[in-house]
């Protein structure tokens, strides 16, 4: 097969792949309903979504396959991302295998367009396929993490204000709640109520939910409450004293990621920005050497 040829038969397998991928989609919200609790995908990425209708399909046959010890293991880390509402364990390996599937089917499509034989080509594309989702899980944790860490402190100056004035930190919570933005922590604040209103005491809800999400910031404000409460301390004061605390926290590390700009740059200022100087200087010097070295 000639280049030509090769190349027009990758550009016939790409247009596939995504008629395909759009077929999959239209079907999934013209032909499919998911009106059951817990099955729904919206919240989720596209690629997520794409694949949502076999995922359905096939994870309930994973279901005597996984051990109990890694269902829990990933249990714990999609409830860390809020996303456990959409997507079981099952479900999540469901999705891995279909990503290693279609990536593989693609890789192999590649490779027969290459002439270099489509095995060669699918195995690596599986590997690549199964690891995408672990990587957008990683990076969503990150993500949350750091969004919870910047927006404590305010919560906390709310929350203070609140039971400063009187209120209980139940209605405390559910006020800052209806007044603060769309953002991690008000999907923990809200999970907490939720604790609260399935039977759950107030410091029993704090601190399942600061274990399922396991973030440094809540966890030792959640340990101050304890504190405070068997100790009968006045919650204003913890609050206001935690809310310095994480203000400062906050501050040291805007200082480290200032301090690591400089270091990050390095690489691009020497691999980017030197090499075009040095064009751009030594060009003209050469002309002009050239210049004058020819007779």
């Amino acid at each position: 097969m000639t280049g030509p040829d090769a190349l027009w038969l990758s550009l016939a397998a790409l247009l596939a792949g995504t008629a395909v991928a759009g077929g999959l989609q239209l079907l999934l919200k013209l032909g499919y309903s998911s009106g059951t609790a817990g099955l729904s995908s919206r919240g989720l990425p596209w690629w997520t979504r794409l694949c949502w209708w076999p995922v359905l399909w096939l994870a309930p046959a994973l279901v005597a396959i996984i051990p109990p010890r890694l269902h829990q293991r990933t249990e714990r880390d999609l409830a860390r991302c809020d996303v456990d509402g959409q997507l079981s364990a099952y479900r999540w390996y469901a999705l891995r295998l279909c990503h290693g599937v279609l990536a593989a089917a693609m890789a192999g499509v590649l490779g027969l367009a290459l002439q270099q034989g489509p095995v060669v080509w699918a195995l690596p594309g599986f590997v690549a396929g199964t690891f995408i989702a672990p990587r957008w899980l990683s990076l969503l944790r990150a993500e949350r993490e750091r969004l919870v860490c910047k927006q404590l402190p305010a919560y906390l100056d709310v929350l203070t204000l609140c039971v400063e004035a009187g209120a209980t930190l139940t209605a405390s919570l559910r006020m800052a709640i209806d007044k603060a933005p769309a953002g991690p922590l008000r999907q923990i604040f809200e999970r907490v109520l939720r604790e609260i209103r399935a039977g759950r005491t107030r410091l029993e809800a704090l601190e399942h939910v600061a274990g399922v999400y396991n973030i440094e910031g809540l966890n030792a404000l959640v340990t101050g409450l304890l504190q405070s409460e068997s100790a009968g301390m006045s919650l204003g004061t913890l609050l206001r004293a935690q809310s310095e605390q994480r203000s400062a926290e906050r501050h040291i590390r805007a200082e480290k990621l200032a301090l690591q700009a400089p270091v990050k740059m390095l690489g691009p200022l020497v691999l980017c920005i030197f090499p075009c100087t040095f064009v751009v200087i030594s060009v003209p010097v050469i002309a002009r050497l050239l210049d004058a070295v020819q007779p």
